[in-house]
Protein backbone atom coordinates (compact mmCIF):
# COMPACT_ATOMS: atom_id res chain seq x y z
CA UNK A 1 0.00 0.00 0.00
CA UNK A 2 1.64 3.47 -1.06
CA UNK A 3 1.07 6.20 2.06
CA UNK A 4 1.64 9.77 1.25
CA UNK A 5 2.92 12.33 3.93
CA UNK A 6 1.18 15.43 4.16
CA UNK A 7 2.62 18.43 2.27
CA UNK A 8 4.19 20.67 4.57
CA UNK A 9 2.86 23.76 3.51
CA UNK A 10 -0.57 22.36 4.20
CA UNK A 11 -1.58 22.67 7.90
CA UNK A 12 -3.48 19.44 8.60
CA UNK A 13 -7.20 19.62 9.63
CA UNK A 14 -8.41 20.07 12.53
CA UNK A 15 -9.55 16.82 14.10
CA UNK A 16 -13.66 17.28 14.55
CA UNK A 17 -14.82 15.72 17.80
CA UNK A 18 -16.90 13.57 16.37
CA UNK A 19 -15.76 11.47 13.57
CA UNK A 20 -18.34 10.71 10.22
CA UNK A 21 -19.06 6.97 10.22
CA UNK A 22 -17.70 5.02 7.96
CA UNK A 23 -20.04 3.96 5.37
CA UNK A 24 -20.38 0.17 5.39
CA UNK A 25 -18.82 -1.92 2.36
CA UNK A 26 -20.56 -4.26 0.65
CA UNK A 27 -20.47 -7.72 1.69
CA UNK A 28 -18.29 -9.66 -0.88
CA UNK A 29 -20.33 -12.41 -1.39
CA UNK A 30 -23.14 -10.11 -3.13
CA UNK A 31 -22.72 -11.01 -7.00
CA UNK A 32 -23.96 -12.73 -9.29
CA UNK A 33 -23.08 -16.65 -8.91
CA UNK A 34 -21.94 -16.00 -5.10
CA UNK A 35 -24.09 -18.55 -3.79
CA UNK A 36 -21.04 -21.44 -5.12
CA UNK A 37 -19.20 -20.01 -2.66
CA UNK A 38 -22.06 -21.58 0.35
CA UNK A 39 -20.72 -25.39 -0.48
CA UNK A 40 -16.96 -26.10 0.11
CA UNK A 41 -17.58 -28.43 -3.06
CA UNK A 42 -18.61 -26.37 -5.75
CA UNK A 43 -16.33 -23.55 -4.15
CA UNK A 44 -13.45 -25.80 -4.93
CA UNK A 45 -14.94 -26.16 -8.70
CA UNK A 46 -14.69 -22.02 -9.16
CA UNK A 47 -11.26 -22.41 -6.93
CA UNK A 48 -9.78 -25.28 -9.96
CA UNK A 49 -10.74 -22.85 -12.90
CA UNK A 50 -9.35 -19.79 -11.27
CA UNK A 51 -6.03 -20.98 -10.17
CA UNK A 52 -5.87 -21.61 -13.91
CA UNK A 53 -5.83 -25.27 -14.22
CA UNK A 54 -6.17 -25.91 -18.11
CA UNK A 55 -8.91 -28.59 -17.78
CA UNK A 56 -11.23 -29.47 -14.95
CA UNK A 57 -13.35 -32.64 -14.68
CA UNK A 58 -16.43 -32.61 -12.47
CA UNK A 59 -17.98 -36.14 -12.17
CA UNK A 60 -21.10 -35.80 -10.67
CA UNK A 61 -23.87 -38.34 -9.36
CA UNK A 62 -27.68 -38.02 -10.44
CA UNK A 63 -29.69 -35.30 -8.57
CA UNK A 64 -26.25 -33.46 -7.50
CA UNK A 65 -27.15 -29.84 -9.02
CA UNK A 66 -24.97 -30.62 -11.75
CA UNK A 67 -27.00 -27.54 -14.25
CA UNK A 68 -26.86 -24.87 -10.72
CA UNK A 69 -23.41 -25.69 -10.46
CA UNK A 70 -22.89 -24.66 -14.31
CA UNK A 71 -25.28 -21.71 -14.42
CA UNK A 72 -23.44 -20.10 -10.52
CA UNK A 73 -19.79 -20.86 -12.21
CA UNK A 74 -20.24 -18.77 -15.12
CA UNK A 75 -22.11 -16.08 -13.30
CA UNK A 76 -19.27 -15.86 -10.97
CA UNK A 77 -16.71 -16.08 -13.54
CA UNK A 78 -18.32 -12.95 -16.27
CA UNK A 79 -19.20 -11.18 -13.13
CA UNK A 80 -16.42 -11.43 -11.09
CA UNK A 81 -13.40 -11.90 -13.05
CA UNK A 82 -14.74 -10.15 -16.13
CA UNK A 83 -13.56 -13.60 -18.26
CA UNK A 84 -15.98 -14.49 -21.39
CA UNK A 85 -17.53 -17.86 -20.72
CA UNK A 86 -19.03 -20.24 -23.07
CA UNK A 87 -21.28 -22.78 -22.35
CA UNK A 88 -21.22 -25.94 -24.65
CA UNK A 89 -24.57 -28.09 -23.92
CA UNK A 90 -25.41 -31.79 -25.59
CA UNK A 91 -28.97 -30.88 -26.50
CA UNK A 92 -31.41 -27.26 -27.38
CA UNK A 93 -33.53 -28.71 -24.77
CA UNK A 94 -30.68 -28.76 -21.67
CA UNK A 95 -29.12 -25.41 -23.86
CA UNK A 96 -32.40 -23.63 -23.27
CA UNK A 97 -32.71 -24.86 -19.44
CA UNK A 98 -29.35 -23.84 -18.63
CA UNK A 99 -30.28 -20.15 -20.21
CA UNK A 100 -33.10 -19.70 -18.36
CA UNK A 101 -31.20 -20.40 -14.87
CA UNK A 102 -28.76 -17.84 -16.23
CA UNK A 103 -31.70 -15.07 -16.97
CA UNK A 104 -32.84 -15.88 -13.22
CA UNK A 105 -29.43 -14.46 -12.42
CA UNK A 106 -27.17 -12.30 -14.83
CA UNK A 107 -28.19 -9.88 -17.49
CA UNK A 108 -25.13 -10.93 -19.57
CA UNK A 109 -25.94 -14.69 -21.09
CA UNK A 110 -26.75 -14.87 -24.69
CA UNK A 111 -28.59 -17.68 -25.84
CA UNK A 112 -26.83 -18.84 -29.30
CA UNK A 113 -30.26 -20.01 -31.75
CA UNK A 114 -30.95 -20.39 -35.39
CA UNK A 115 -32.23 -17.46 -37.00
CA UNK A 116 -35.56 -19.32 -37.99
CA UNK A 117 -38.70 -19.02 -35.76
CA UNK A 118 -40.06 -19.97 -33.16
CA UNK A 119 -37.78 -18.24 -30.57
CA UNK A 120 -36.79 -20.51 -27.92
CA UNK A 121 -38.85 -19.45 -24.34
CA UNK A 122 -35.43 -19.09 -22.50
CA UNK A 123 -37.01 -16.83 -19.76
CA UNK A 124 -35.07 -13.37 -19.82
CA UNK A 125 -31.66 -14.49 -21.60
CA UNK A 126 -32.18 -12.94 -24.86
CA UNK A 127 -31.66 -15.76 -28.29
CA UNK A 128 -29.43 -14.17 -30.66
CA UNK A 129 -28.34 -15.67 -34.03
CA UNK A 130 -26.25 -14.39 -36.81
CA UNK A 131 -24.48 -11.08 -36.81
CA UNK A 132 -25.74 -10.82 -32.76
CA UNK A 133 -23.30 -13.35 -31.59
CA UNK A 134 -20.45 -11.72 -30.33
CA UNK A 135 -19.34 -10.72 -26.74
CA UNK A 136 -20.51 -7.46 -25.85
CA UNK A 137 -17.34 -4.80 -25.31
CA UNK A 138 -14.47 -5.50 -22.20
CA UNK A 139 -16.79 -7.10 -19.89
CA UNK A 140 -17.61 -10.64 -18.83
CA UNK A 141 -20.44 -12.35 -20.79
CA UNK A 142 -21.82 -15.32 -21.42
CA UNK A 143 -22.75 -17.53 -24.68
CA UNK A 144 -24.68 -20.92 -24.54
CA UNK A 145 -24.91 -23.35 -27.14
CA UNK A 146 -24.86 -26.92 -28.30
CA UNK A 147 -21.83 -28.19 -29.05
CA UNK A 148 -22.91 -28.60 -32.76
CA UNK A 149 -23.38 -25.22 -32.84
CA UNK A 150 -19.77 -24.14 -31.00
CA UNK A 151 -18.42 -26.16 -33.44
CA UNK A 152 -19.67 -24.54 -36.65
CA UNK A 153 -18.77 -20.66 -34.70
CA UNK A 154 -15.51 -18.94 -35.80
CA UNK A 155 -12.31 -19.25 -32.75
CA UNK A 156 -11.54 -15.54 -33.73
CA UNK A 157 -15.28 -14.34 -33.11
CA UNK A 158 -16.58 -16.10 -30.45
CA UNK A 159 -13.35 -17.83 -28.66
CA UNK A 160 -14.05 -17.84 -25.17
CA UNK A 161 -11.79 -17.48 -22.08
CA UNK A 162 -13.41 -20.61 -20.64
CA UNK A 163 -15.35 -23.28 -21.96
CA UNK A 164 -18.26 -25.09 -19.49
CA UNK A 165 -19.32 -28.64 -21.49
CA UNK A 166 -22.55 -29.59 -19.74
CA UNK A 167 -23.45 -33.38 -19.63
CA UNK A 168 -19.79 -33.48 -20.74
CA UNK A 169 -20.14 -37.62 -20.71
CA UNK A 170 -22.19 -37.44 -23.64
CA UNK A 171 -19.59 -35.72 -25.63
CA UNK A 172 -17.06 -37.39 -27.18
CA UNK A 173 -13.40 -37.11 -27.10
CA UNK A 174 -13.40 -35.85 -30.80
CA UNK A 175 -15.62 -32.96 -30.47
CA UNK A 176 -14.34 -32.45 -27.03
CA UNK A 177 -10.77 -31.69 -28.41
CA UNK A 178 -12.44 -29.72 -31.01
CA UNK A 179 -14.08 -27.69 -28.71
CA UNK A 180 -10.69 -26.69 -27.11
CA UNK A 181 -9.93 -24.47 -30.00
CA UNK A 182 -12.77 -22.14 -28.31
CA UNK A 183 -11.26 -21.40 -25.40
CA UNK A 184 -8.21 -21.40 -23.22
CA UNK A 185 -9.55 -23.47 -20.40
CA UNK A 186 -12.61 -26.19 -20.58
CA UNK A 187 -14.45 -27.53 -17.84
CA UNK A 188 -16.26 -30.88 -17.82
CA UNK A 189 -19.48 -31.31 -15.67
CA UNK A 190 -21.79 -34.37 -16.19
CA UNK A 191 -22.79 -37.49 -14.75
CA UNK A 192 -20.26 -40.85 -15.52
CA UNK A 193 -23.22 -43.15 -15.27
CA UNK A 194 -24.91 -42.21 -18.27
CA UNK A 195 -25.27 -43.63 -21.82
CA UNK A 196 -21.96 -43.45 -23.75
CA UNK A 197 -21.99 -40.75 -27.00
CA UNK A 198 -23.85 -42.63 -29.44
CA UNK A 199 -21.66 -43.21 -32.51
CA UNK A 200 -22.94 -44.08 -35.90
CA UNK A 201 -19.71 -44.77 -37.75
CA UNK A 202 -17.11 -47.84 -37.29
CA UNK A 203 -14.74 -47.43 -34.53
CA UNK A 204 -13.47 -50.94 -34.35
CA UNK A 205 -9.85 -49.60 -35.35
CA UNK A 206 -9.74 -48.08 -31.63
CA UNK A 207 -10.70 -50.98 -29.99
CA UNK A 208 -8.53 -50.88 -26.59
CA UNK A 209 -7.60 -47.30 -26.94
CA UNK A 210 -7.87 -45.32 -24.17
CA UNK A 211 -7.87 -42.25 -26.20
CA UNK A 212 -10.31 -43.64 -28.66
CA UNK A 213 -11.87 -40.53 -30.78
CA UNK A 214 -15.26 -42.46 -29.65
CA UNK A 215 -15.03 -42.36 -25.96
CA UNK A 216 -16.63 -40.03 -23.58
CA UNK A 217 -14.32 -36.51 -23.42
CA UNK A 218 -13.79 -36.73 -19.58
CA UNK A 219 -12.76 -40.47 -19.70
CA UNK A 220 -10.60 -39.88 -22.70
CA UNK A 221 -8.74 -36.81 -21.19
CA UNK A 222 -7.81 -37.44 -18.09
CA UNK A 223 -5.93 -40.45 -19.70
CA UNK A 224 -4.32 -38.31 -22.17
CA UNK A 225 -3.19 -35.32 -19.80
CA UNK A 226 -4.04 -36.77 -16.33
CA UNK A 227 -1.56 -34.37 -14.37
CA UNK A 228 -2.57 -31.68 -16.33
CA UNK A 229 -6.31 -32.36 -15.40
CA UNK A 230 -7.93 -31.44 -12.10
CA UNK A 231 -10.70 -32.93 -10.65
CA UNK A 232 -13.30 -31.88 -8.49
CA UNK A 233 -16.21 -34.38 -7.59
CA UNK A 234 -19.56 -33.95 -6.53
CA UNK A 235 -20.35 -36.41 -3.22
CA UNK A 236 -23.98 -35.77 -2.66
CA UNK A 237 -27.29 -36.24 -4.22
CA UNK A 238 -30.44 -34.52 -3.50
CA UNK A 239 -32.52 -36.79 -5.97
CA UNK A 240 -32.05 -40.23 -4.69
CA UNK A 241 -32.94 -41.68 -1.14
CA UNK A 242 -31.01 -43.29 1.29
CA UNK A 243 -31.89 -47.02 -0.27
CA UNK A 244 -31.16 -46.08 -3.84
CA UNK A 245 -28.35 -44.23 -3.13
CA UNK A 246 -26.56 -47.07 -1.45
CA UNK A 247 -27.54 -49.72 -4.68
CA UNK A 248 -26.80 -47.88 -7.36
CA UNK A 249 -23.87 -46.07 -5.75
CA UNK A 250 -21.35 -49.50 -5.96
CA UNK A 251 -23.16 -50.44 -9.19
CA UNK A 252 -23.29 -47.65 -11.85
CA UNK A 253 -20.46 -44.99 -9.91
CA UNK A 254 -17.53 -46.88 -8.14
CA UNK A 255 -15.37 -44.67 -8.65
CA UNK A 256 -17.41 -42.21 -7.40
CA UNK A 257 -18.84 -42.64 -3.90
CA UNK A 258 -21.52 -40.39 -3.16
CA UNK A 259 -24.32 -40.51 -0.60
CA UNK A 260 -28.13 -38.76 -0.18
CA UNK A 261 -28.80 -35.54 1.03
CA UNK A 262 -32.43 -35.84 0.41
CA UNK A 263 -34.92 -34.90 2.55
CA UNK A 264 -37.10 -38.12 3.81
CA UNK A 265 -40.23 -38.47 1.63
CA UNK A 266 -42.63 -41.39 0.83
CA UNK A 267 -45.55 -42.91 -1.02
CA UNK A 268 -48.49 -44.16 0.92
CA UNK A 269 -51.32 -46.76 -0.21
CA UNK A 270 -54.45 -46.13 -0.16
CA UNK A 271 -54.43 -46.97 3.74
CA UNK A 272 -51.82 -44.73 4.44
CA UNK A 273 -49.34 -47.28 5.00
CA UNK A 274 -46.00 -46.11 3.98
CA UNK A 275 -44.47 -48.01 0.75
CA UNK A 276 -40.70 -48.92 1.00
CA UNK A 277 -37.93 -46.92 -1.33
CA UNK A 278 -37.32 -50.24 -3.23
CA UNK A 279 -39.01 -53.06 -3.91
CA UNK A 280 -38.98 -56.35 -5.97
CA UNK A 281 -41.69 -57.82 -7.65
CA UNK A 282 -41.14 -61.03 -10.05
CA UNK A 283 -42.38 -61.13 -13.20
CA UNK A 284 -43.11 -63.93 -15.72
CA UNK A 285 -41.58 -63.30 -19.37
CA UNK A 286 -40.84 -65.25 -22.51
CA UNK A 287 -39.34 -62.40 -24.58
CA UNK A 288 -36.31 -61.85 -22.32
CA UNK A 289 -35.37 -58.46 -21.25
CA UNK A 290 -37.57 -57.04 -23.60
CA UNK A 291 -40.74 -58.39 -23.35
CA UNK A 292 -43.84 -56.04 -23.04
CA UNK A 293 -44.45 -58.02 -20.13
CA UNK A 294 -42.16 -55.71 -17.65
CA UNK A 295 -43.20 -52.93 -19.83
CA UNK A 296 -47.32 -53.81 -18.79
CA UNK A 297 -45.66 -54.64 -14.95
CA UNK A 298 -43.73 -51.15 -14.59
CA UNK A 299 -47.43 -49.33 -16.11
CA UNK A 300 -49.46 -51.09 -13.95
CA UNK A 301 -47.36 -50.61 -10.90
CA UNK A 302 -46.83 -47.30 -11.78
CA UNK A 303 -50.54 -46.80 -11.51
CA UNK A 304 -50.80 -48.52 -8.15
CA UNK A 305 -48.29 -46.22 -6.74
CA UNK A 306 -50.12 -42.90 -7.73
CA UNK A 307 -52.99 -44.94 -5.60
CA UNK A 308 -55.90 -41.79 -7.33
CA UNK A 309 -57.50 -41.02 -10.29
CA UNK A 310 -57.39 -37.40 -11.63
CA UNK A 311 -60.61 -36.03 -10.34
CA UNK A 312 -59.28 -37.20 -6.88
CA UNK A 313 -55.88 -36.10 -7.09
CA UNK A 314 -53.95 -34.34 -4.15
CA UNK A 315 -52.51 -31.29 -4.30
CA UNK A 316 -49.19 -32.94 -4.57
CA UNK A 317 -50.36 -35.50 -7.57
CA UNK A 318 -47.46 -34.29 -9.88
CA UNK A 319 -44.64 -35.04 -7.40
CA UNK A 320 -46.23 -38.54 -6.36
CA UNK A 321 -46.58 -39.50 -10.03
CA UNK A 322 -43.27 -38.42 -10.79
CA UNK A 323 -41.61 -40.73 -7.78
CA UNK A 324 -44.41 -43.24 -8.70
CA UNK A 325 -42.66 -43.44 -12.41
CA UNK A 326 -39.23 -43.66 -11.14
CA UNK A 327 -40.18 -46.63 -8.55
CA UNK A 328 -41.28 -48.22 -12.04
CA UNK A 329 -37.71 -47.51 -13.50
CA UNK A 330 -35.94 -48.61 -10.90
CA UNK A 331 -37.96 -51.99 -10.61
CA UNK A 332 -37.55 -52.51 -14.20
CA UNK A 333 -33.80 -51.99 -13.45
CA UNK A 334 -33.96 -54.59 -10.76
CA UNK A 335 -35.82 -56.85 -13.37
CA UNK A 336 -32.75 -57.14 -15.36
CA UNK A 337 -33.40 -54.37 -18.07
CA UNK A 338 -30.67 -52.10 -19.02
CA UNK A 339 -30.58 -48.73 -19.55
CA UNK A 340 -30.53 -48.97 -23.54
CA UNK A 341 -33.44 -51.86 -22.92
CA UNK A 342 -35.51 -49.12 -20.90
CA UNK A 343 -35.18 -45.99 -23.46
CA UNK A 344 -36.26 -48.83 -26.16
CA UNK A 345 -39.53 -48.81 -24.33
CA UNK A 346 -40.08 -45.70 -23.28
CA UNK A 347 -39.65 -45.11 -27.15
CA UNK A 348 -42.05 -48.22 -28.03
CA UNK A 349 -44.41 -46.42 -25.48
CA UNK A 350 -44.40 -43.26 -27.62
CA UNK A 351 -44.64 -44.79 -30.54
CA UNK A 352 -48.04 -46.88 -29.79
CA UNK A 353 -49.13 -43.82 -28.27
CA UNK A 354 -48.68 -41.77 -31.43
CA UNK A 355 -50.07 -44.77 -33.66
CA UNK A 356 -53.27 -43.80 -31.11
CA UNK A 357 -53.22 -40.56 -31.95
CA UNK A 358 -52.91 -41.33 -35.62
CA UNK A 359 -55.84 -43.15 -35.51
CA UNK A 360 -57.92 -41.38 -33.50
CA UNK A 361 -57.08 -38.45 -36.57
CA UNK A 362 -58.29 -41.12 -39.03
CA UNK A 363 -61.19 -41.93 -36.93
CA UNK A 364 -62.26 -38.33 -36.79
CA UNK A 365 -61.52 -37.40 -40.45
CA UNK A 366 -63.69 -40.69 -42.01
CA UNK A 367 -66.60 -39.10 -39.66
CA UNK A 368 -65.99 -35.96 -40.67
CA UNK A 369 -66.43 -37.23 -44.66
CA UNK A 370 -69.36 -39.38 -43.80
CA UNK A 371 -71.04 -35.71 -42.32
CA UNK A 372 -70.43 -34.23 -45.30
CA UNK A 373 -72.01 -37.38 -47.84
CA UNK A 374 -75.35 -37.02 -45.09
CA UNK A 375 -75.02 -33.21 -45.12
CA UNK A 376 -74.33 -33.30 -49.46
CA UNK A 377 -77.25 -36.16 -49.76
CA UNK A 378 -79.78 -33.53 -47.94
CA UNK A 379 -78.97 -30.13 -49.04
CA UNK A 380 -79.95 -32.27 -52.71
CA UNK A 381 -83.11 -33.06 -51.41
CA UNK A 382 -83.91 -30.30 -49.78
CA UNK A 383 -83.53 -28.58 -53.00
CA UNK A 384 -85.77 -31.55 -54.69
CA UNK A 385 -88.28 -30.83 -52.39
CA UNK A 386 -88.06 -26.25 -52.86
CA UNK A 387 -88.68 -27.36 -56.70
CA UNK A 388 -91.67 -29.51 -56.44
CA UNK A 389 -93.51 -27.68 -53.13
CA UNK A 390 -94.54 -30.52 -51.10
CA UNK A 391 -95.45 -28.78 -48.08
CA UNK A 392 -94.40 -26.05 -45.14
CA UNK A 393 -94.28 -28.32 -42.68
CA UNK A 394 -92.37 -31.01 -45.01
CA UNK A 395 -89.73 -28.03 -45.71
CA UNK A 396 -89.45 -27.58 -41.66
CA UNK A 397 -88.87 -31.22 -40.69
CA UNK A 398 -85.59 -31.61 -43.86
CA UNK A 399 -84.93 -28.07 -41.85
CA UNK A 400 -84.54 -29.33 -38.09
CA UNK A 401 -82.49 -32.92 -40.11
CA UNK A 402 -79.92 -30.05 -41.36
CA UNK A 403 -80.06 -28.17 -38.15
CA UNK A 404 -79.13 -31.97 -36.21
CA UNK A 405 -76.42 -32.84 -39.28
CA UNK A 406 -74.26 -29.18 -38.53
CA UNK A 407 -74.41 -30.14 -34.95
CA UNK A 408 -73.22 -33.72 -35.84
CA UNK A 409 -70.23 -32.28 -37.55
CA UNK A 410 -69.41 -29.67 -34.64
CA UNK A 411 -69.30 -32.91 -32.36
CA UNK A 412 -72.34 -31.28 -30.33
CA UNK A 413 -75.06 -33.61 -28.96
Amino acid sequence: MRILAPRPDIPNPAPSSAPAPRPTPPPLTQWPGSQIMSDPITARVLFSVWSGDPAVVVPSPPGAGKTRLVALLAAALAHRGDLRVGIAAQTREQAVEIARRLGTLTDRAALMWKAKPPKPDSGQTPAVSGQKVRWPGEVGAILIGTTARWLFSDPDRVGADVLIVDESWQCTYADLGALGAMARQVVCVGDPGQIDPVVTGDVSRWDGSDTAPNLPGPIALQAAHGAAVGVVRLRHTWRLGADTTALIQPLFYPDLPFTSRRPPEHLTDAGGVLLPELAHRPVTVSGGPSDPALETACAQRARELAGVGLAEAPEDYDDQTTRALGHARYLATLEGIGVAEIAALERNALAREKFAFEQRKFDLLGRERRCQAVLTQAQALVAEVREQGRGERFQQLIDIALEEIEKMKRGEE
